[in-house]
């Protein structure tokens, strides 16, 4: 196959701005890493923090750990690259929130 001619569409992206201004990471996992016996992994984005931490509380009410990051720029080497910073991790014991 030629890559170069390859003149297939591209699914869109989620918004004309780039992706959401938050990234929201849900992972719930039980069992040895060989073979575990549960392994889901949520993600969702928006540009409100709020939404996303209440749905990050449901998700931690169901037994996932949540992570949820700010996009933020960067400057060099690449301008349309994104970096992700920690906003907030809700642990299933209530260990960070």
């Amino acid at each position: 196959m030629d890559d170069t001619g390859d003149t297939r569409a591209r699914p869109p992206r989620r918004r004309p701005g780039g992706p959401g201004r938050y990234r929201l990471d849900a992972r719930r996992f039980r069992g040895p890493l060989h073979a575990p016996a549960r392994n889901d992994h949520e993600q969702h984005e928006s540009d409100e923090l709020a939404g996303l931490v209440e749905l990050a509380r449901s998700l931690v009410a169901e037994g996932f750990t949540a992570w949820i990051y700010e996009r933020v720029r960067r400057p060099t080497p690449w301008p349309e690259a994104w970096d992700l910073r920690l906003v907030t991790q809700l642990d299933p014991e209530g260990g960070r929130g």
